[in-house]
């Protein structure tokens, strides 16, 4: 955490479409500072990994009035979603869920994408071993499945709309032995542990992405296989002024800006197909995970 001293600046930003833009209170003439939020687990590595983003985006509103940029960093979205409405926080990005929600809880309004790691869009894939028997989602009854951190896009709740929409019943459990053959058991894991679990026999399939796979030693890539795959989304959502990122690109200051945040090479408007799966992605969370989404 850190203090620094601000003005209002909403009417400096009055082209700024930002993450839950609040009053500030004057404090001192000399220091308006852009506040970019971050959920993570680790302030120092995530401040040190967003900076220079964070630094361009500043000096481009330099003719407005700002002075400098700063990173505050929480480790839930509840926190960030309550620094959004005390305007502590002006800008944020991350994936399609956790955007969604906190857009949901502060009135936000994203509207940019960010091809991370050169990708507009992604989906999520479940997986399962060549030799289990499993070739289709409905074979998943009475198995296990591994998904990631509960929030997580790509592998946790696009993975779950895919086979509720399959009409098959997941229900979490503590241990395999208590799935019901009528149901798809399913288990949390932290970051990257889903595919492991599934490579140590652990669970019957799991979540992932198709970059993550193609990553795998190719021994351990040969003996897996993709069953299902979710709808696309885009692969990172920002919000701020279109006119200060989606130049970046046509920049070299900005493009080497770009490269190093995750190897991102554009950032782009969001195509009217993507707003509609991003407002049904925001359905379901809401309707279906319901208090279980008050705990992110």
């Amino acid at each position: 955490m850190y203090c620094c001293k601000r003005l209002p600046i909403l009417s400096l930003f009055s082209l700024l479409l930002v993450m839950g833009l609040a009053y500030r209170h004057p404090l001192a003439a000399e220091d308006r500072v852009l506040i970019f939020g971050r959920v993570h687990d680790d302030p120092v590595r995530s401040i040190k990994d967003r900076q220079e983003f964070v630094d361009y985006i500043a000096k481009k509103l330099s003719p407005l009035g700002i002075t400098e940029g700063k990173i505050l960093v929480v480790e839930k979205m509840q926190l960030l979603a309550r620094a959004l409405k005390e305007g502590k926080v002006d800008l944020f990005h991350d994936s399609v869920v956790p955007s969604m929600v906190i857009s949901k809880w502060t009135g936000s309004i994203p509207i940019l994408r960010q091809w991370k790691y050169g990708e507009a869009d992604y989906a999520g894939i479940i997986v399962v071993k060549k030799n289990s028997g499993i070739e289709t989602l409905a074979d998943l009854k009475g198995k296990v499945i591994a998904f990631e951190e509960p929030h997580s896009t790509s592998a946790s709740v696009l993975p779950r709309i895919l086979l509720e929409e399959k009409k098959l019943k997941l229900v979490e459990i503590k241990s395999p032995g208590t799935v019901k053959p009528d149901a798809v058991g399913y288990v949390y894991g932290e970051d990257g542990s889903a595919m492991n679990r599934l490579i140590t026999d652990r669970v019957d399939a799991a979540t992932s992405l198709d970059r993550e796979v193609k990553r795998l030693k190719p021994e351990v890539r040969e003996t897996i296989k993709i069953i299902g795959r979710t709808i696309s989304v885009p692969r990172q959502i920002i919000s701020v002024r279109k006119e200060v990122l989606i130049n970046m690109e046509k920049d070299p200051e900005g493009q080497g800006v770009l490269k190093r945040q995750q190897g991102t090479t554009n950032i782009d408007e969001i195509p009217p197909g993507s707003l509609e799966h991003l407002k049904y992605v925001e359905r379901y969370v809401f309707s279906t995970l319901g208090k279980e989404v008050d705990s992110w």
